[in-house]
């Protein structure tokens, strides 16, 4: 995250794992604005949708786009059976409330009572993607 970092340092903190990797993870470390963030994210269809989701809401950060796609895909996993991925699912799910409940609590100590709805919906039915005015 920090732009004076070294290219080669950033590249020692990239995993070795993953759809980036590794000629992904070579190009992320030479990324120093957001518009190159979203030049080598459109190379890569996983994360194509996400970055048009942060590009055509402006107040949507990049991180708010990553999270609402995985809570997105952490509540499908409650949808068939027999697997084990439902407890990962709770347990990430779990986590996504602790940061939605903390983002409500900074807002009302911070006084932005007009921030307060911007957090990641969990198992809502007017979560973005359940909405049918918005496709994503």
């Amino acid at each position: 995250n920090e732009p004076v970092m070294r290219p080669s340092d950033r590249k020692r903190l990239s995993p070795a794992v993953g759809h980036l990797y590794p000629a992904g993870t070579h190009m992320l470390a030479d990324v120093s604005t957001e518009e190159e963030l979203g030049k080598v994210l459109d190379l890569f269809p996983q994360y194509t949708s996400i970055w048009s989701v942060h590009a055509a809401e402006a107040e949507m950060s990049i991180d708010d786009a990553f999270y609402e796609r995985d809570v997105q895909a952490l509540e499908l996993a409650f949808e068939s059976q027999m697997h084990f991925g439902c407890f990962y699912a709770y347990v990430k799910l779990k986590e996504q409330e602790i940061r939605n409940l903390v983002w409500i609590t900074e807002c009302i100590l911070q006084a932005q009572k007009d921030e307060i709805n911007k957090f990641v919906p969990v198992f809502s039915s007017h979560a973005p993607w359940r909405s049918s005015t918005k496709a994503r």
